[in-house]
């Protein structure tokens, strides 16, 4: 049996608070995107496929970052973290609002 993670290790962004912020953005992002799917684009062919792709890592790195997964392969850890996922929910909140 695997020992519980000792999130401090990881730095100040894995505390409680901070995961909980993850998983709250990415649940409030991706909820907004399948209940008003019109955010994104009015027409299909009108949609920002590059932009879109950033956004969905940002949502999926919130949802791996707040459920408290943390892999174990540095490169990964580095694509999943709340570095790289909370600037892309902020890009992300900020295109679909504006």
């Amino acid at each position: 049996m695997n020992a519980p993670v000792d999130y401090k290790t990881y730095g100040p962004l894995y505390a409680g608070w901070a995961r909980a912020l993850s998983l709250l953005a990415a649940l409030g992002l991706s909820g907004l995107l399948l209940a008003v799917p019109h955010v994104v684009a009015s027409e299909t062919m009108n949609i920002d496929h590059g932009l879109l792709s950033l956004c969905l890592w940002g949502i999926s790195a919130g949802f791996v970052h707040g459920v408290g997964y943390v892999p174990e392969m540095k490169i990964w850890r580095l694509l999943f973290s709340p570095y790289v996922g909370w600037p892309l929910m902020l890009v992300c909140g900020w295109w679909w609002i504006a």
